[in-house]
């Protein structure tokens, strides 16, 4: 059964996860997304007991299905919005879930250096600054 709503949970405190984020909320999507900080609250409350929950991104539909981390809930967010969903397909493939899971982790592995490239200057210089710990905890 196909997601009606998705909700991606994400490190706010990180300077790579709110920019993606904002760039989701840029694109039109197949279903609603609502988007919410990991460590606000009310979102710890109704998802804390997702297992890895505060570690990685976390992606939840509306029925209690969770994907977790990546590769999983990166590709179901890709899922999500139009002009990525046949992407999402193909990375999916077990041949290329694999690579895909190694890319992304690569990234956050690099987020700060890559948020510095981008010219971003709040872009911590060095990891074990008290950002996204959340971003390379699969690295």
């Amino acid at each position: 059964m196909k997601p009606k709503k998705l909700t991606l949970i994400f490190d706010g405190d990180c300077v790579l996860c709110r920019g993606s984020v904002r760039w989701l909320q840029q694109r039109e999507t197949h279903v609603p997304i609502d988007m919410v900080p990991a460590l606000r609250p009310d979102t710890m409350a109704q998802y804390g007991h997702i297992p890895g929950y505060g570690d990685n991104m976390v992606v939840v539909a509306e029925d209690g299905r969770s994907w977790v981390g990546p590769p999983d809930a990166y590709l179901v967010a890709m899922w999500a919005v139009r002009g990525t969903r046949a992407l999402s397909y193909l990375l999916s493939l077990p041949v290329l879930k694999t690579i895909t899971a190694r890319v992304i982790q690569l990234i956050a592995g690099n987020r700060h250096l890559i948020g510095r490239l981008a010219g971003n200057r709040d872009a911590p210089s060095q990891a074990g600054d008290g950002h996204c710990e959340r971003c390379v905890a699969a690295v």
